[in-house]
């Protein structure tokens, strides 16, 4: 594992849901130096209500960054939120940007004492900045195929990503499919996929009576996350529609109109939960569901959840992403709601190796991710004399 190194990462804010940077960065935590600089979104803003908390949020951190980041930092961390405006695709809002967060920066590591830091990126943005932080080394840590994201600024993203992976000494992807995109660029391309916190998820399984968060007719067909274009409401109506007498719950911020799916009285929306409660919520679910849609986007994309509902114990049925058709062997996988109701009801009748699920769980908890991450790192770090 790294020790004694100072790293800068740029990703989503610390403290909200964490990502898996968050995970992979909290294992570095005991023995390095972290400075951490909370980003904007790479979608355009829209005027939703899910847009306008989350600007609120933004302009709060930079007023009152305590009040706006109310959580615990722990020991060897430090957060800056540098004032970011969006529509980064306007030439001078991207200068006024770059300025600002390289100010900020070099102001928190000369404040810290950091020394010749490793640079850490999950977001493409970084591209303009990449030389001009003091790094010793620069890391894209790719964790989806931002340019297809919806909403998103999708020429100016290529731009950037196609910027930052040749300029990174080290890109770090967390698919094949992207790892297939990124290696003709720069040789220097890894693949790791995400790890599992296995014992906090793991805790669903002791959850039992009044302290079982969910509490509607069984079978439940439960999902956690973002909702989004990715959700394929089409086969989500036909489900509901041919099994009225299963329960789907939805956890999670609404990015998109759910009226389709919410005039069946057997689907029911729940809005976000913090991530140490989501335990007390999966022990509710028979099912637990990932019913993307398959296109550009999902093709590429890890899904955080996978690992975290095995862990629950609770049957996985999900459309054919590459990653969870990797994981086959644990995982149902159904391309239509025809094979969605065989595959739930198949998973809710199949015995479970739960032995086995766990034991494969625990090779891929976040400790040996950042182990695996150090060993990369570490491979590309200058030596004494300069040279990788």
């Amino acid at each position: 594992m790294l020790q004694g190194k100072d790293i800068i990462v740029f990703a989503n804010e610390w403290g909200r849901h964490p990502s898996s940077c968050q995970h992979l960065m909290t294992q570095l935590l005991e023995a390095n130096r972290i400075l951490w600089v909370n980003t904007i979104g790479m979608r355009r803003p829209k005027l939703s209500l899910y847009d306008i908390k989350r600007a609120a949020g933004k302009i709060l951190s930079w007023v009152k960054p305590k009040t706006a980041n109310p959580v615990e930092i722990p020991k060897h961390l430090n957060v800056i939120s540098p004032l970011m405006i969006p529509y980064n695709d306007i030439a001078p809002i991207r200068r006024i940007n770059r300025q600002n967060v390289i100010s900020a920066v070099h102001a928190a590591s000369r404040e810290l004492g950091f020394r010749d830091p490793i640079l850490v990126t999950a977001v493409p943005l970084v591209a303009d900045y990449v030389g001009d932080l003091g790094e010793s080394l620069c890391v894209y840590y790719c964790m989806d195929d931002y340019a297809e994201w919806p909403g998103a600024a999708k020429e100016m993203l290529q731009e950037l990503e196609l910027d930052l992976v040749r300029k990174a000494d080290v890109v770090v992807a967390v698919s094949d499919r992207l790892v297939e995109m990124k290696k003709p660029l720069n040789p220097a391309t890894h693949l790791l996929t995400h790890g599992v916190d296995v014992e906090h998820f793991a805790s669903a399984q002791q959850v039992t009576g009044a302290d079982v968060r969910i509490n509607y007719p069984s079978p439940v067909l439960g999902y956690y996350g973002l909702i989004d274009e990715r959700t394929d409401q089409a086969m989500l109506v036909d489900v509901l529609a041919a099994k009225p007498d299963w329960t789907m719950v939805f956890i999670g911020n609404a990015r998109v109109s759910l009226e389709s799916l919410e005039r069946f009285p057997n689907f029911h929306h729940i809005g976000p939960v913090p991530y140490d409660e989501l335990p007390f919520y999966a022990a509710g679910f028979d099912v637990a569901i990932i019913p993307y849609i398959l296109n550009e986007l999902s093709m590429s994309i890890n899904p955080l959840k996978l690992k975290e509902y095995l862990a629950t114990g609770v049957p996985v049925v999900s459309t054919p992403l590459p990653e969870a058709v990797r994981l086959s062997d644990w995982i149902h996988v159904a391309d239509s709601a025809e094979s969605f109701i065989s595959s739930v009801e198949a998973a809710l009748h199949e015995p479970r190796d739960t032995e086995s699920l766990m034991r494969f769980l625990q090779s891929e908890a976040w400790s040996a991710k950042a182990e695996t991450l150090s060993q990369i790192i570490s491979s590309a770090l200058p030596d004494s004399s300069g040279r990788k």
